[in-house]
């Protein structure tokens, strides 16, 4: 047999693991009902959801974004080792415990449920569901594109690009269609262990390939290429102003109010699991850059002048043993699948309850809409792979489009979720984010042209630059929310936080 036969097999085995795990008999609950298809009505426990959040985290934006990023631009991508800390911390331990509170106590399923039930529901629930759709499809359309290009180039194009873009997707359909939310957690606990793996594995094995250890890799970068090992990098990213704001603005507080987290976030047993899953992810998430720089650079240094996002498949083509590189390739489509069956169930679920179940055909039965949920779920899927059968550059950058949009939810979301004494209402956090979506689009596609060095934060920032105060000064002139929603759920979250330590 030829060498890609090799990777071939093993993804073909770790294809079959990866259905069984996420059609089993434990992915199956006896009722059928909206509240446990689309979350865990009763809760999942500590280990399988920090495995779940963890797997969630790490997407394509680890296997091969953060490689491809590295390869880019030096060690300025280190820069993720500050987001690994503050989103744990800063967002998960708080505003996600606040979210699990709420979602548990009145029964969300999606997060346009958390914000509708504070503003106010009509038309506001139908833009806030069609508005995060449109954020995700980047984000859905990069987390395919980076593995799809691993398994072409590890199986030296024998699997053609679009191909493995198929092969992703029906297994994606298959699992979430089958399982729901079961079916995405049980699979992400399985591919956030084979990632970690994975990577790490690839890593030790970079360093065996130039017969050294990390000094000797740093040494050669520095001979080859100096600027990579100095801010800003070698195409002048990594100003002061991007370390700043990017790993915050522009991953951190982004990942947490993506659909996928407010799931993850219903899903909690309890709040206090949820806390734990705060104080603890960040050690894994940790864990899994600092490989990824050890593979970035050794790509660079075999392949300075190869596709950035397709380098690290091309070095393993290259240099690796086969049955190595389909490790290393299965790892990749763990990183792609892990993220695009949890945006599909959530974006399903938002498509399904907040349009069609509130505009087009009412009180039908819980089983009519988990199964317009499933036939959502097979079209979001073929709309990914078809959009990602075009290849849009680096990963990294596409999910920065996201995060763009995504992040300009946030004043809305901590109106809700954090007690401030400010006005907020429907039409002031409307506008602000529609303000802050197009100045963040603006900055982030005509930067060069508009802001002048030492002003070039992160999109996401001058986002919510401008929409914190459109949102403070429309709310001060529209109607406010209804004071007895307001007052239910602050009732909610005072009976749960004012009886635990210090939020």
């Amino acid at each position: 047999m030829e060498s890609w036969h090799y990777t071939i097999i093993i993804v073909i085995l770790y294809a079959l693991l990866i259905l069984w795990v996420g059609t089993g008999r434990w992915t199956k609950v006896g009722r059928v009902a909206m509240d446990d298809y689309f979350k865990v009505a009763p809760g999942f426990g500590f280990i399988v959801l920090y495995l779940g959040i963890a797997g969630g985290f790490h997407t394509a934006f680890a296997i091969p974004g953060s490689m491809g990023f590295y390869h880019a631009h030096g060690v300025a991508f280190a820069a993720n080792v500050l987001w690994t800390v503050f989103t744990p911390l800063g967002v998960i331990y708080f505003i996600g415990s606040r979210i699990t509170c709420l979602g548990r106590k009145f029964n969300y399923i999606t997060p346009a449920d958390l914000l509708v039930d504070y503003f106010g529901d009509g038309k506001f629930r139908a833009f806030i569901a069609v508005y995060i759709l449109s954020c995700c499809i980047p984000l859905m359309t990069a987390n395919v594109t980076g593995p799809a290009v691993l398994l072409s180039e590890g199986t030296q194009g024998n699997i053609p690009y679009v191909g493995a873009l198929l092969i992703m997707g029906v297994m994606v359909m298959i699992y979430v269609t089958s399982s729901g939310i079961r079916g995405v957690t049980w699979t992400t606990v399985a591919q956030a262990v084979w990632m970690f793996v994975a990577v790490w594995a690839a890593a030790i094995w970079c360093l065996n390939l130039i017969d050294g250890n990390l000094m000797t890799l740093f040494n050669r970068i520095l001979e080859t290429e100096p600027s990579m090992l100095t801010l800003p990098g070698p195409n002048g990213l990594a100003t002061p102003e991007w370390w700043i704001t990017f790993p915050v603005f522009g991953l951190a507080l982004y990942w947490a109010i993506l659909p996928r987290g407010f799931m993850f976030f219903y899903s909690a047993r309890d709040v206090q699991t949820t806390r734990r899953i705060g104080l603890t992810v960040g050690f894994y998430l940790m864990t899994l850059y600092l490989p990824a720089m050890v593979i970035g650079f050794t790509a660079f240094y075999f392949l300075p002048g190869a596709d950035s996002d397709g380098s690290f498949p091309l070095m393993l083509a290259t240099y690796a043993p086969a049955w190595f590189a389909g490790l290393i390739v299965a790892g990749g489509l763990a990183a792609g699948m892990s993220s695009l069956d949890a945006d599909t169930n959530a974006n399903s679920a938002m498509l399904t309850k907040d349009v069609y179940a509130t505009f087009v055909r009412k009180d039908a039965p819980d089983r009519h809409y988990i199964t317009v949920g499933r036939l959502i779920v097979v079209g979001l899927v073929a709309i990914t792979v078809a959009a990602a059968a075009y290849r849009w550059g680096l990963v990294v950058l596409m999910i920065g489009v996201t995060a763009s949009m995504i992040t300009q939810l946030l004043p809305a979301v901590l109106a809700v979720t954090v007690p401030m004494g400010v006005r907020f209402t429907k039409a002031g956090v409307t506008a602000g984010i529609l303000a802050g979506l197009a100045v963040s689009l603006l900055s982030r596609f005509f930067a060069a042209d508009l802001l002048p060095d030492g002003w070039r934060f992160d999109p996401s920032f001058w986002g919510l630059v401008v929409n914190i105060p459109v949102t403070l000064i429309v709310s001060q002139f529209t109607t406010p929310p209804d004071p007895e929603r307001v007052a239910r759920i602050r009732a909610a979250l005072d009976e749960e936080f004012r009886r635990t330590p210090a939020t």
